[in-house]
């Protein structure tokens, strides 16, 4: 008899007591029932920790974790810990400043089920510090594309529901340049645990403090390639205390500040040399073929 995979939510936190009951809920309110949540704690000095522990309280029936840091590490640190924690076959990494649709693992797994991509990312809708809705077509979305007819838009307590018609359409990725960025942001995304779980011996997670998403997702599609939902399935926050902030959204344009410009420019003189250097001390566990023949797609 086949079983359903089990789905780990991942959900970094740090200070965003205002959001994170938001996000549990709303991976509560999951129409897809196998999974287990996992909340890594970065150290936070606000009453986010009093928040999980009180909904662990009154869900005694969930599969809860809370893993609190001592020191504030950074992200990158916080997923790598919550990997490490993980038992599904599918991971998530999920801010604890966003909320995911009902439909947002059920769709997730169907495109993993009829693909082999080592991730899926959806698209997002965008929503401010209230849960107002900014946009169901972000520029920020790893597509653009019309999804259907949207039946249904539906702001409750659980977070965002968005109906969309069946089939939902996807498309994998193909030969993309390594470095770049094609998906939505960090939440969006769906993976493999076998694709990303060598990432738990990555030594230097503090290189990836502000912005992790950018070396896990060009990663994975390394090592796996990945998928496009074109559905909106994540509710993804824009306020004044996180890094998209820094980011004015303009219409159909971007206007990045002084200050992401420069984390940007950073993070992409270092995805190669990084990634090279990671996948060299992992020969032994990938194999020497597979590790040259990865450095070869990142070159050239």
């Amino acid at each position: 008899m086949f079983k359903l995979p089990l789905v780990s939510f991942i959900v970094t936190s740090y200070n965003y007591e205002k959001y994170i009951l938001k996000t549990l809920e709303s991976i509560k309110a999951q129409t897809y029932k196998n999974y287990e949540i996992i909340v890594v704690d970065d150290c936070s000095c606000d009453n986010s920790c009093k928040i999980v522990e009180d909904f662990i309280s009154d869900n005694q029936n969930l599969r809860i974790t809370l893993i609190k840091q001592d020191t504030n590490q950074g992200q990158f640190a916080a997923m790598i810990k919550g990997l490490n924690k993980a038992n599904g076959q599918f991971v998530c990494f999920i801010d604890s400043d966003d909320v995911l649709c009902k439909e947002y693992a059920a769709v997730h797994l169907r495109v993993h089920l009829e693909t082999s991509v080592a991730f899926t990312s959806c698209r997002i809708i965008e929503i401010g510090e209230e849960d107002e809705i900014h946009t169901l077509n972000s520029i920020s979305s790893a597509s653009n594309n019309e999804c259907g007819i949207l039946k249904q838009v539906q702001n409750d307590v659980n977070g965002i529901e968005i109906l969309c018609d069946i089939p939902v359409k996807y498309k994998p990725l193909k030969h993309k340049r390594f470095g770049g960025w094609y998906w939505s942001p960090n939440s969006s995304a769906m993976f493999r645990k076998a694709s990303i779980d060598i990432l738990k011996y990555y030594t230097v997670p503090e290189k990836w403090k502000i912005c992790p998403d950018k070396f896990v997702f060009n990663f994975a599609n390394l090592i796996g390639g990945s998928a496009i939902i074109d559905a909106p399935l994540i509710g993804y926050r824009r306020h004044k205390n996180n890094a998209c902030n820094c980011t004015q959204v303009t219409g159909n344009k971007k206007l990045h500040s002084d200050y992401i410009t420069k984390i940007n420019i950073k993070n992409n003189l270092k995805i190669r040399p990084e990634t090279i250097k990671f996948l060299w001390q992992q020969r032994k566990k990938l194999g020497m073929r597979n590790v040259l023949y990865f450095i070869f797609k990142i070159l050239i």
